[in-house]
């Protein structure tokens, strides 16, 4: 008697698992549908990570990434390369530290560059999904944290993706050629030329206010536990700042001091520059709060330029 219960409810257990299996497997079968947005050029840039040689910089963060980082500039000037590994701060820190941590070399120079949203943990697992697609190396490198939220979103990237394949059908680019027509250099920064295009001078949807909340003990916690591990490994590892539209911070210059104090006390990776730098005007910014125009990311990499010359003084 108590063996057929069990039976019964392994079955209906069993049964409960085909629909979402089912849909899971229907959805990752077909092509990788946004491997030519910003979310999808992280796994061209996981490729750069893993397969250039010798000893890199590289810059970790969200978008303001490549919208900021003139790579070639600060190859030039450093004698190896840079890489700009950032695709959106909804991936979150942690999961830019999983994808790199592997493929760090002797020499290297971590440079983290994360926004706000990201110091404040703001993951977005839909977007996840939509960045790693059907990549096993980006899939494997999801931290264990994210895996309840991800099984959640899982039918909202799926639904995106199966419109995406229906309106569009397989894509014809490969993800390199792909890649390069959303405007990515070769090591992963932004080259197309940028004016400014926001009609108010910054996003009004995206707004700024510091409070408690604003640095999370996850964030910390994953940086310092980074940091640790490359440095042991001959990686130097730094932390910096994203550039921000000054129009869209609603806050006052102390509560920013004391944003800066607190993380520098928590984070124990030595700072580049000065946090209060990341404020920038408003007529230096593209598209969005945090993306820089051409001009913007000119002097966003002299000043990054000078803040690493500086620490070797």
């Amino acid at each position: 008697m108590k063996k057929s219960f069990f039976i019964k409810l392994i079955s209906f257990f069993l049964a409960l698992l085909i629909l979402p299996m089912g849909y899971f497997l229907a959805v990752q079968s077909l092509p990788a549908m946004l491997r030519g947005s910003l979310m999808g050029s992280i796994y061209v840039k996981q490729q750069l990570v893993e397969q250039t040689p010798g000893a890199r910089i590289i810059v970790i963060g969200g978008s303001s990434v490549p919208y900021s980082i003139e790579c070639e500039k600060v190859a030039q000037a450093a004698g190896m390369p840079c890489i700009a590994m950032g695709a959106t701060a909804y991936l979150g820190i942690e999961y830019y530290l999983n994808l790199v941590e592997d493929f760090l070399h002797e020499g290297d120079v971590v440079v983290l560059a994360p926004e706000f949203a990201m110091l404040k943990d703001s993951v977005s697992y839909s977007t996840t999904w939509m960045a790693v697609e059907n990549a096993p190396q980006l899939i494997k490198a999801i931290p264990l944290s994210y895996v309840p939220q991800m099984v959640k979103a899982y039918y909202t990237y799926g639904s995106k993706k199966i419109d995406l394949w229906r309106q569009k059908g397989t894509p014809t680019l490969t993800p390199e050629e792909e890649y390069t027509a959303a405007g990515f250099g070769p090591w992963g920064d932004i080259t197309l030329y940028r004016e400014p295009l926001l009609e108010s001078g910054y996003d009004k949807n995206n707004t700024l206010t510091l409070d408690e909340e604003s640095l999370s003990p996850k964030v910390v916690k994953n940086i310092n536990r980074f940091a640790e591990k490359a440095e042991k490994q001959g990686v130097t590892v730094l932390l910096t700042w994203a550039p921000f539209d000054s129009l869209a911070y609603q806050g006052s210059g102390e509560a920013l001091q004391e944003f800066a104090e607190h993380l520098y006390e928590e984070v124990h990776v030595p700072y580049v520059g000065d946090l209060q730098d990341c404020m920038l005007p408003a007529e230096l910014f593209y598209d969005s709060n945090n993306h820089l125009t051409s001009e913007g990311a000119q002097l966003r990499t002299q000043m990054l330029l000078r803040d690493l010359k500086a620490m070797h003084k």
